[in-house]
């Protein structure tokens, strides 16, 4: 029985943390096109790719088989989590745009007519997504809904988010407030009906993975049936004329709109990343290098945090002399490289000093 913390959940979530990072700076740094273009070259490939479907999904899916781990698991609990997910989301918000905003308009004198509100304290990103998901799930679990009724949800609602793609709202405050739910703007990036399947699939995974008693054996079946998926789920959607860039890539918000074939097509390299690293580190969980990667599963949501506000000062800070980094492949990962160094010792500093 696979009962306790999962070691190879924690490295997953330890790679997909400079992924994440990485595409951040390539978003607020880098020199290319990518909310128009779509990507081109081994580079933005290579980065919209690991930046994408191997950051959020993972951690989202990581989040799911948590909730099946953690001993605080009751709905009430859930539901305050979630609470102060959401808190923690609106709190970012604000210290990443709408201060740096309402700093270099009014002390600067830099009018770039920002709506504070808009364009900074509501926008949606993954804290509000991982606050919605604990509220929900801590309501279904309320309703002793089970978890197979709890996909069946997760599939209309992704059908329901589909079909709201394009939806659109002339007041501020409702249309990004509904994007806690639906899609229903720019500054939505991740609503709970595109991006819940993620977390729900992780929780049924989690549930059948304590049954399993020859862990090897599963994830190397696991291993082989997702790359047999991923081959023949590509074949099929080139075969069709379908680009695959769509599903990963940035431009026109292609990425953050997930659709059912995003869900098939992302998953199975989610679980391929699970099933390598629990045969490449997986009895590495008591070296100094696993208590590393540990840690910084643990402390995730600090890290995100940092990170952020690192970035959003850094883009501030340039924007506020006339600069503009431009950064190109190589040093874009440099960057994110020190953002991670950073953020990662802050978070220590920050935990030495709470106790």
């Amino acid at each position: 029985m696979n009962k306790g913390r999962q070691f190879e959940v924690d490295c997953i979530k330890f790679f997909a943390i400079f992924f994440m990072i990485c595409i951040h700076v390539y978003e607020q740094l880098g020199r290319y096109d990518y909310k128009h273009l779509l990507s081109t070259g081994f580079f933005r490939n290579a980065i919209e790719f690991l930046g994408g479907p191997m950051a959020a999904p993972v951690f989202m899916f990581a989040m799911g088989m948590g909730m099946v781990y953690t001993r605080h698991n009751s709905s009430e609990e859930f539901i305050k989590r979630g609470w102060k997910l959401l808190f923690m989301g609106f709190a970012l918000n604000f210290f990443r745009e709408s201060l740096l905003e309402i700093l270099g308009d009014i002390i600067l004198g830099m009018d770039y007519s920002f709506d504070y509100i808009a364009d900074g304290f509501l926008n949606i990103d993954i804290l509000h997504f991982a606050g919605m998901t604990f509220i929900i799930v801590g309501l279904m679990k309320k309703a002793k809904i089970g978890t197979g009724r709890m996909i069946a949800i997760g599939v209309l609602l992704q059908a329901a988010g589909m079909w709201a793609s394009h939806l659109t709202l002339s007041s501020v405050i409702p249309r990004n407030l509904l994007g806690l739910l639906l899609p229903t703007g720019e500054k939505v990036a991740f609503p709970f009906a595109l991006w819940c399947l993620y977390p729900l699939l992780g929780i049924i995974f989690a549930e059948y993975l304590q049954k399993v008693l020859d862990k090897d054996g599963f994830y190397r079946m696991l291993i082989l049936t997702s790359v047999v998926v991923v081959v023949a789920l590509t074949s099929c959607l080139c075969w069709i004329g379908y680009d695959i860039r769509y599903i990963y890539g940035l431009a026109d918000n292609s990425y953050y709109h997930q659709t059912f074939i995003s869900v098939l097509w992302v998953m199975p390299f989610v679980l391929i990343a699970l099933g390598a690293s629990h045969f490449l580190f997986g009895k590495k969980e008591q070296t100094k290098a696993g208590k590393f990667i540990s840690f910084c599963s643990r402390n995730l949501n600090v890290i995100y945090i940092i990170q952020w506000l690192i970035i959003a000062w850094t883009v501030a800070v340039l924007t506020a002399f006339n600069k503009t980094a431009n950064l190109c492949g190589t040093e874009i990962v440099i960057v994110g490289l020190g953002i991670w160094v950073m953020a990662i010792g802050i978070t220590a500093l920050w935990k030495r000093i709470r106790k």
